[in-house]
C-alpha cells in the first residue's frame, strides 16, 4: 500500500511562487529540493453541491504515475497531506539543491505557448494570435518549423504520445502552457521538459456518489469513457475551431504520427501495473479520506474501456 507523506512540517520555499488556475499552489522544501504542492480547489463556484473540493491532487498523482509506468519522462510526484487536505507534491525540475536547503536554477522552462507565439508571429504574416490557440494545424506547423523545437529530437513523438495518453486518462487540458522545453541554466542546451500538469484527468470535479452510481450502468460508463474532448481543435468554418474527440481522431487513422503513438502505447501499456497505481492508494489515513474503493473502481473501469477505444485505432 502506498505511504501517504505528511508535508505539514515541510518549510515554505522562499522566493518561489507558482501560477495557474487549477487551485492553490505552494512551494515547499522537502528532502532538500523544491516541490510545488497542489491543493484541491474548492468547488463553491461550481454548479455541483455534492462535493466541496475537486480531486485534482489525486488526478495529478495518478495521471503522472501512469505516464511513468508507460516509460514517458514525467515530473516526480508524491501523494500527501498538508493542512488536513489531500495534496500532491510535484518536484520542481527547474531547480537544483546547493546544500542546506538553498536552491539554484537548473533550467528554465519555456512553454510551448511562447514557442508557438514566436514562430507564428515571425513566420505567418496574417497571424494575430497570442500563442494560446490550439488549432491542430498551427500546433503541428510550429513543431515542424520553430527553430528551437527543430533542434530537439523526438518533439513530434512526444506530442502524439501525450495526445494518446491524455485520452487514456481523460486529461482535457493539455493546452499550450502545459508542455514545453527546458534551457539548461549553465550550458544553454535545450531539451524536452518532462510531462507535467496532469490534474485535469479522471473527472476531477465529480463527486464519489456520482462515480459509484454511474459505475453500475454500462451505457453511462461507456459514455463517460468516450465523450471527452482534448484541448486541440480542428479548423472550423467560423475560424474558431472545434475541439477534437481523441478517440474519433485515432479511429480515423489519417495522421501517421498519431497511429505510431497508438502502437507505442498499446505495446507499452500493462493494465496490471496501471491498475496497481490506483489500487495501492489507501482509502483513508486516520480520519481523512484519501481514495474510496468506489472511486478506484470507477477509474479502473474508465481505463479499461478507453484502452479498447484506443486499440480500435490499430484495426
Amino acid at each position: 500500500m502506498l505511504q501517504i507523506t505528511n508535508f505539514d512540517t515541510a518549510p515554505v520555499a522562499k522566493y518561489t511562487f507558482y501560477g495557474g488556475n487549477a487551485g492553490a499552489k505552494e512551494a515547499i522544501v522537502y528532502n532538500d529540493y523544491t516541490w510545488m504542492v497542489k491543493y484541491p480547489k474548492t468547488t463553491r463556484d461550481l454548479l455541483n453541491p455534492q462535493i466541496s473540493y475537486t480531486t485534482s491532487p489525486l488526478s495529478e498523482y495518478i495521471g503522472s504515475k501512469i505516464y511513468e509506468v508507460l516509460g514517458i519522462p514525467v515530473h516526480e510526484t508524491i501523494l500527501g497531506i498538508r493542512k488536513n487536505k489531500v495534496v500532491v507534491a510535484c518536484k520542481d525540475f527547474t531547480k537544483n539543491k546547493v546544500g542546506q536547503g538553498s536552491m539554484v536554477d537548473k533550467a528554465y522552462l519555456i512553454p510551448f505557448h511562447d514557442l508557438k507565439n514566436n514562430f507564428m508571429s515571425s513566420d505567418i504574416d496574417e497571424y494575430s494570435g497570442t500563442g494560446s490557440e490550439t488549432l491542430l494545424e498551427e500546433v503541428l506547423a510550429t513543431i515542424n518549423g520553430q527553430d528551437s523545437l527543430k533542434a530537439i529530437p523526438g518533439v513530434m513523438e512526444r506530442f502524439w504520445d501525450m495526445f494518446v495518453i491524455d485520452a487514456f486518462i481523460g486529461n482535457n487540458d493539455r493546452n499550450n502552457g502545459n508542455w514545453g522545453i527546458l534551457i539548461d541554466a549553465i550550458s544553454r542546451e535545450i531539451s524536452l521538459a518532462p510531462v507535467y500538469d496532469n490534474g485535469n484527468a479522471f473527472f476531477n470535479k465529480r463527486g464519489i456518489s456520482q462515480m459509484q452510481k454511474r459505475l453500475g450502468n454500462t451505457a453511462e460508463m461507456k459514455d463517460d469513457a468516450y465523450n471527452i474532448a482534448c484541448a486541440f481543435k480542428y479548423t472550423g468554418l467560423d475560424n474558431e475551431g472545434h475541439k477534437i474527440n481523441p478517440f474519433d481522431f485515432i479511429k480515423e487513422g489519417e495522421n501517421k504520427d498519431c497511429i505510431k503513438a497508438v502502437a507505442r502505447f498499446v505495446n507499452a501499456v500493462d493494465m496490471v501495473e496501471v491498475e496497481s497505481v490506483i489500487n495501492n492508494i489507501p482509502e483513508q489515513v486516520g480520519m481523512l479520506a484519501i481514495m474510496p474503493q468506489g472511486q478506484k473502481d470507477f477509474y479502473v473501469e474508465l481505463l479499461r474501456i478507453r484502452l479498447s477505444l484506443i486499440e480500435e485505432g490499430l484495426k
